[in-house]
């Protein structure tokens, strides 16, 4: 078994099978292979790379929601904020109340990835959209955030 660090540099540089591979082992390092994975996000300009990063923190699921959640929120490159909404939104459920607590405090953008990583995770997420939309100001943005994305579902927070 190779290391983290490694498995990375596989990813960097690696082709499509080394880069399966390798995401396949990062996985068992579990949340060990979390910060040095961000970091490694963070660093890179390559989408290619990007992405196996992202589905390697994807697949290591709940171990990576804080760290992909606090990337999000502060990291100020837009591709960078894409794949980590997008591996929160593979992770799914567990990841739900981070992305709407994110519709609070963010920039439009960041709110906008959010809202698509809880588009992708579907049902699921409606019922608390909807227990957010009833707590929330409705003049707020963070309200209207939550309508909207409610309405990507195909549901209508009056029907709900």
């Amino acid at each position: 078994m190779s290391t983290i660090s490694e498995n990375i540099e596989i990813i960097v540089n690696g082709d499509l099978h080394a880069r399966r591979a390798a995401v396949k082992e990062l996985v068992g390092f579990k949340e060990e292979a979390v910060e040095p994975l961000i970091t490694a996000l963070c660093e890179t300009e390559e989408n290619d790379v990007r992405w196996y990063l992202a589905g390697a923190l994807a697949r290591i699921g709940k171990p990576a929601i804080s760290q992909l959640t606090y990337t999000l929120k502060v990291y100020p490159d837009d591709d960078v904020k894409r794949y980590c909404a997008a591996a929160l939104g593979e992770i799914g459920e567990p990841a739900i109340a981070e992305l709407i607590a994110i519709f609070e405090s963010e920039d439009g953008m960041t709110r906008g990835f959010a809202s698509q990583s809880l588009v992708r995770i579907g049902d699921i997420a409606v019922a608390p959209l909807q227990k957010f939309i009833d707590e929330t100001d409705p003049d707020g943005i963070p309200h209207r955030c939550a309508v909207v994305t409610l309405h990507k579902l195909r549901f209508d927070p009056e029907d709900v």
